[in-house]
């Protein structure tokens, strides 16, 4: 599946316009508050016309504020002077504090800070008086505290990107109000407590990613109000509690991650009937049958099942799908005959071991005394 990445174009400026005084005094509170000796990109910061070859500034060409602050994707020559932007905004590496005193970012429309792994600090709280931002990207730091309370302040922001961190505390409840968010990112960091229960409002959501933090709590059912989420990561996490059906009737769902999590019940049969075409549920505490829902439009990349206590056959209706690329049903309770239909000829024992009552190929030949007990 392809990754969504938000972001904003490169804005030419005249070199004879200037930024506000403001914004350069914001900025050079900001160079001397971050620690970068290996590379010397910030020798580029010279001068009071920030608008006019700063490595990693752009401006508005109509109000010659700063509109985007790029710190991405950095390419370091053999004399470690020669760099090159790029527009990836994946990961993060750069060495460094982030001041709380760096609150004059008035007309900021975004902050890309990442490919140097190493900014340490908080998140200062005068980030969210930046109303113009539709950037932050934090990702791949040590950038340790809360995630400012009033974050939901910056109605403009389109992708909040904190991931790879050490970030602790709870979501917010005021991320709701960020009406234009298309992309969350919090993994791998150590936030806590449950999510907002009216998640839900994010209605332009296309990726949310909270995977690998020790969120707990239900999974809010308003998560199926938004229309366009394509990919919703909630694995690795201490997330109790039955999955919510509703999540199977989501048309735009793609890929729905739940696993390592506390997550008791049934398999919902939406989830199963629905169109993703990645879904794992592994090494949680769910139960009972696997549903018999599948169709010709079933189509599984990934189908993961495995280590759970469900019991029952593995459904004879699998048969009918379209394509099962992936599927593990292993360590289970599952019995019967292991369907030979074609869907499942390319898959390995270690898909269907550790379920003591499974048979057939590619596992031990079933019995009839077997079969005709189970079946």
């Amino acid at each position: 599946m392809s990754i969504l990445v938000v972001s904003l174009e490169l804005l030419s400026v005249s070199p004879v316009e200037s930024c506000p005084p403001s914004e350069w005094a914001a900025l050079m509170s900001f160079k001397a508050a971050l620690n970068e000796p290996y590379f010397g990109i910030f020798r580029s910061w010279r001068g009071t016309n920030c608008c006019y070859n700063w490595y990693g500034i752009s401006c508005d060409p109509t109000t010659h504020g700063i509109a985007e602050i790029t710190l991405d994707g950095l390419t370091v020559g053999d004399n470690h002077q020669s760099y090159r932007r790029t527009k990836n905004m994946e990961s993060g590496y750069m060495t460094g504090h982030i001041s709380p005193s760096i609150c004059n970012f008035t007309q900021l429309s975004s902050i890309t800070i990442s490919d140097w792994k190493g900014i340490s600090g908080n998140i200062p709280e005068c980030i969210t008086t930046l109303n113009f931002l539709q950037i932050i990207d934090f990702s791949g730091n040590y950038i340790s505290g809360k995630i400012p309370y009033e974050i939901g302040r910056l109605t403009q922001l389109k992708m909040l990107n904190l991931a790879d961190n050490h970030i602790s505390g709870k979501i917010p409840t005021s991320l709701i109000n960020l009406f234009n968010l298309m992309q969350l990112d919090l993994r791998n960091n150590a936030l806590e407590g449950p999510i907002p229960g009216n998640i839900g409002k994010l209605k332009k959501l296309n990726r949310a990613l909270l995977s690998h933090n020790r969120i707990n709590g239900r999974i809010p059912r308003s998560f199926s109000n938004i229309y366009g989420l394509a990919d919703l990561d909630l694995s690795l996490n201490m997330l109790s509690g039955p999955i919510p059906f509703s999540l199977g009737q989501m048309s735009v769902l793609d890929s729905l991650n739940l696993k390592y999590n506390n997550l008791t019940g049934r398999i919902p049969k939406t989830l199963l009937a629905s169109r993703m075409s990645h879904l794992d549920l592994s090494r949680n505490a769910l139960r009972g049958p696997i549903p018999d829902v599948f169709t010709e439009t079933s189509y599984f990349i990934n189908l993961d099942l495995s280590r759970n206590h469900l019991n029952g056959l593995i459904p004879k209706s699998m048969a009918l799908a379209l394509y099962i690329g992936h599927a593990d049903f292993s360590h289970n309770h599952l019995f019967g005959r292991i369907p030979a239909v074609p869907s499942f000829s390319h898959l390995q024992q270690a898909s269907f071991e550790h379920n003591q009552r499974l048979c057939g190929k590619p596992l031990k030949p079933c019995t009839d005394g077997h079969i005709h007990k189970h079946e």
